[in-house]
Parts: structure tokens; C-alpha cells; sequence
């Protein structure tokens, strides 16, 4: 059992010297300390929400998802979120490719 704790931190040291594992924890890191972020990605989903309570009026519904949709767009539009999903899309698939090898 030794001799495969040992291959799997070797696997673990190999996985994190990978450029786009490096890529997703520096991004992650990026994400996890951007203040600004955070807050526009809170009310992002506060607008949402907002919009549910008030399906039924359309005043306040309407006005709720312009400013839903305005957040989200600056959600989606900013690098550092597109430059983290790209990595983990990366990273998952590197993972999905090792787990098929060893299947």
C-alpha cells in the first residue's frame, strides 16, 4: 500500500507542475480575493431573486431583470471569471483523460 501512496503523490506533484492546473489556482486565487467580484456577483443573484418574487409584477419584474442582466453581463464579460473557466475546463478535462486511462 506504501508503494501506491507514493505513486499517488508523485501523480499529485505531476498534476500541479501542469500549466493549466497552475493557471486554475492562480485564477481561483484571483477569484476568491476580487472584492468587487464578490459583490457583483451577490447582487447578481439578489436581482434574480428579486425577479421571482415579483413574476407576477411586471413593473418591478422588468426593471429587476435590466439590472439582472446588466450585472450578469458584466459577470460574464469580465477576464479573470473567463480566464478561471477556461482553466477548470481545462483541468477537468485533463482529470476526465486520467480517469479514462486508468478505467
Amino acid at each position: 500500500m506504501n508503494n501506491i501512496d507514493e505513486l499517488l503523490t508523485a501523480l499529485k506533484d505531476e498534476l500541479r507542475n501542469e500549466e493549466c492546473v497552475k493557471q486554475y489556482f492562480y485564477y481561483k486565487e484571483l477569484l476568491e480575493n476580487d472584492l468587487s467580484l464578490k459583490t457583483l456577483d451577490e447582487e447578481t443573484r439578489f436581482h434574480q431573486k428579486e425577479m421571482c418574487r415579483n413574476k407576477e409584477n411586471n413593473e418591478i419584474y422588468f426593471k429587476e431583470k435590466a439590472i439582472y442582466e446588466e450585472c450578469k453581463n458584466k459577470l460574464d464579460q469580465n477576464p479573470i471569471l473567463i480566464n478561471y473557466q477556461i482553466a477548470r475546463n481545462e483541468v477537468f478535462s485533463l482529470l476526465v483523460d486520467i480517469k479514462n486511462i486508468l478505467s
